[in-house]
């Protein structure tokens, strides 16, 4: 398939208001507005990161049937979209095949993506390979052992790279893919139990570890998880013991159609910060987000691409302020393909012919608001405002949203330091004498520059 490169999101430049603040400019100043929560901070009140989080998109250059790829055009995209990252796959059976079942034959396409790409790997090691006993799935002592020794070997082929690796892609669904998607922590004798899958993790990561002990290894990426009962009891079986974080996926679109939304995502993800503190002594893992998504279409999951276009920022926005989230990668960068018939054909940034879709545009935005800001914090007002507040080189920044259909928000500026505010995917505009901002479904960004501590009112309207 040609792949047609799509058109570059530019972010829109921040006008620049005048005066120009500066250090000792007063921009904490509030008036009374009864019913407002007032919110002042410096950059000290915010959590910094030891390391960045990182923006990530799936690709599928291992799939043969999702085509489409090539190394030169999904680095442009990535770039577009400023991703720091990307995930795709190590299979098993195509890294050591039939004539070499012990070999470190690195798909031809993943090298050639590698050679071109600065983007960091999250690689799956994942399925079985027919030509080596007991290794679908390997829950045996020996199916175990054949894994670990695979999982050595693409190590060692993808070194120098700082890779992320993660153990298996949705246990619970493909060990095995004659039954339906599991979504207990299931019983003794279900393959598909996290107790198998706790198993082979605690094995993999270790061998990893004792081999090259600061390699990134993930454990998790289960399918539907309902009340996270999986993921929970594979933890508290030692999955992630000598791990890096537990990876989770994380979906909504087949839920009632008013909880299709980023808002609904985030509230389960609270829910499994919760949930795994309940099981490690309240030392909770990084969390890796390593699918995440919306598809557009037409079909009864489908989410209209006006929610998916406001749900993608809000989602990756709000989880780059929560300093237990390491990491998330959208699914996907390119659609799969152009079956309307085919949920999964539909979850891409870009269609299967490279046209950007509206989601990309607030992706791109809401990632480079990320990578430029050197702490985050985020916090709710009411019940549908949500209030992300950053530290950037240039200054102080709060960005806002409602999370409700129909309702708006108010922030009133602090003070009389000049600042400018800007709705993701428009235009800057200077701010105005009444210091009031309105906020909508698409986050808006406020820049305060030079200042050292901020203040807003906000309001739920």
């Amino acid at each position: 398939m040609s792949v047609v490169t799509g058109p570059t999101p530019t972010p829109t430049p921040t006008a620049t208001p005048t005066p120009t603040g500066s250090a000792s400019a007063d921009a904490t100043a509030l008036a009374s507005d009864p019913g407002a929560t007032a919110i002042i901070f410096g950059a000290g009140d915010l959590s910094a990161r030891s390391t960045p989080y990182e923006i990530g998109v799936a690709t599928h250059f291992a799939y043969a049937s999702k085509s489409g790829y090539d190394a030169a055009t999904t680095t442009q995209w990535m770039k577009a979209a400023n991703v720091t990252a990307f995930r795709d796959d190590i299979f098993w059976n195509d890294f050591a095949p039939d004539w070499d079942v012990n070999g470190s034959h690195l798909a031809p396409a993943i090298s050639g993506f590698l050679k071109q790409t600065s983007a960091r790997p999250m690689f799956i090691l994942t399925n079985g390979n027919p030509f080596i006993p007991e290794s679908w799935p390997p829950i045996s002592a020996a199916g175990r052992a054949a894994f670990v020794a695979f999982a050595k070997r693409a190590v060692a082929a993808t070194a120098g790279r700082n890779a992320m690796y993660e153990i298996w892609n949705e246990w619970n669904v493909t060990a095995a893919p004659d039954k339906p998607m599991l979504m207990t922590a299931g019983e003794e004798g279900d393959v598909r139990a996290a107790r198998y899958y706790a198993a082979l993790a605690s094995d993999t990561v270790a061998a990893i570890k004792d081999s090259t002990p600061d390699t990134k290894v993930i454990v998790g990426a289960g399918g539907s998880d309902p009340s996270w009962d999986w993921i929970a009891d594979a933890v508290a079986r030692g999955a992630a013991k000598r791990a890096d974080g537990v990876s989770v996926h994380l979906y909504n679109q087949c839920e009632r159609t008013d909880l299709r939304t980023a808002t609904a995502a985030i509230a389960r993800l609270y829910q499994l910060q919760t949930r795994l503190a309940s099981v490690t002594g309240g030392q909770t893992p990084p969390i890796y987000i390593s699918e995440w998504g919306w598809p557009g279409g037409s079909l009864s999951c489908s989410v209209a691409s006006s929610v998916v276009a406001t749900s993608v920022p809000q989602f990756l926005l709000h989880t780059a302020a929560l300093p237990w989230v390491a990491g998330s990668w959208i699914y996907e960068l390119k659609d799969s393909g152009t079956n309307a018939n085919d949920l999964e054909h539909h979850f891409g940034l870009y269609d299967a012919a490279g046209n950007a879709k509206p989601a990309l545009c607030g992706f791109s935005e809401a990632a480079q608001i990320v990578r430029n800001a050197t702490a985050m914090s985020v916090q709710q007002v009411g019940s549908g405002l949500t209030v992300v507040r950053a530290a950037t080189p240039q200054g102080l920044q709060v960005i806002a949203w409602s999370s409700l259909a129909g309702r708006t928000g108010r922030l009133t500026v602090g003070g009389t330091a000049a600042y400018s505010t800007r709705t993701l995917c428009q235009s800057a505009t200077a701010g105005t004498a009444d210091r009031t901002v309105t906020v909508g479904e698409m986050p808006v960004v406020i820049d305060v520059p030079g200042v050292s501590r901020l203040g807003v009112n906000a309001r739920l309207l």
